[in-house]
């Protein structure tokens, strides 16, 4: 069931989350030390090397922040099942996923609008036999 709600989740996100954050001219990018004690604590895995990072990535993870700070609360939990669940995936899983994301990824809009369709239009069981498949690109699409 997470699985398919990690699934479902990163191929909405489609190829937005692919593409590369660069800085606006004018913009300043903040240092370590001119975060909010908020944003230290909640950004703290990066700490180390927060400084060092080019201002691009830092502005990536700032504005993925921002999005993160303004999720309900009950979309931030079903986001970090879905982490949970992609980390006790087993190797080849993980794989399958990563290569059925990267080819929805690469797939026109409208494509990937009918894959979210055909996706909404499936039963639970359908979901996960499809998914233990392989999924989109690896497996073929599940008769409806």
């Amino acid at each position: 069931m997470l699985r398919t709600l990690f699934f479902l989740l990163c191929l909405f996100a489609g190829s937005a989350l692919a593409e590369q954050a660069s800085v606006p001219q004018g913009v300043t990018v903040p240092s370590w030390k001119q975060l909010s004690a908020e944003q230290q604590k909640d950004l703290q895995n990066f700490s180390q090397r927060w400084d060092s990072m080019p201002a691009s990535r830092r502005v990536q993870i700032l504005e993925r922040y921002d999005r993160w700070k303004k999720l309900p609360p009950a979309k931030r939990e079903a986001l970090r099942e879905g982490v949970q669940n992609f980390q006790e995936m087993t190797p080849r899983q993980r794989q399958n996923m990563r290569e059925s994301i990267r080819y929805v990824r690469t797939l026109p809009p409208e494509e990937q609008k009918r894959l979210r369709h055909l996706w909404a239009s499936l039963t639970p069981e359908q979901r996960t036999q499809w998914l233990e498949a392989g999924g989109p690109g690896i497996a073929p699409e599940p008769k409806q």
